[in-house]
């Protein structure tokens, strides 16, 4: 039976997408309380909108939105056995400054190209980085520099930036298909802990 599990689900800059919908009813249809902040506060931006939902996220959001992140996972322990966040992009980036917060019992950061920022996290939870290969930044260094942080778990996958999204242009089945078994595989075990 699965325990009382919160799932956060934090989006990329483009928003609530139908990707990220479909991520939540997954979670949902297996028995999740998902939530997905809205921290745009707006409607999702189309992927023809890169350039301005970066913009976007850039000045009405920022990184150091991860304190109000953690602000909701800190209410949410009080109320459920496990809390867990699952990133995409500037969401796994978000996800991992809450890591070493403490009010969080597990991270998924899939392609959080801006971890390299805050190579200074030290989590305080179980944490699972899946990085995309062909990315814009060195993901070697930055692999290199996680993987020896206690409860850090690192995979490079042989894709793209944002290839579990079916809906983008980078969208990499097989690899998808094998990220989503190592992220299966994780939150079992934070479940099972």
């Amino acid at each position: 039976m699965l325990k009382k599990v919160a799932l956060v689900i934090l989006p990329e800059i483009y928003g609530i997408n139908p990707f990220i919908e479909e991520v939540k009813k997954k979670y949902q249809d297996l028995g999740f309380c998902v939530f997905s902040p809205n921290l745009l506060l707006r409607p999702y931006f189309p992927y023809t909108e890169r350039e301005e939902a970066y913009l976007f996220f850039q000045s009405h959001i920022g990184f150091g939105a991860y304190k109000d992140i953690d602000y909701l996972m800190e209410e949410l322990q009080a109320s459920y056995e496990k809390v867990i966040i699952l990133g995409f992009s500037v969401g796994a980036t978000l996800a991992w400054r809450c890591s070493g917060r403490g009010h969080v019992d597990g991270i998924v950061a899939c392609y959080g190209s801006r971890i390299r920022e805050y190579l200074e996290v030290e989590p305080r939870c179980d944490s699972l980085l899946l990085f995309a290969e062909k990315d814009s930044f060195s993901v070697t260094t930055v692999h290199r520099a996680v993987s020896s942080k206690k409860s850090v778990q690192s995979i490079i996958l042989p894709a793209a930036h944002g290839f579990f999204d079916r809906y983008s242009e980078r969208y990499d089945k097989e690899q998808a298909n094998k990220g989503w078994q190592y992220i299966d595989k994780f939150i079992d075990g934070v479940i099972e802990t």
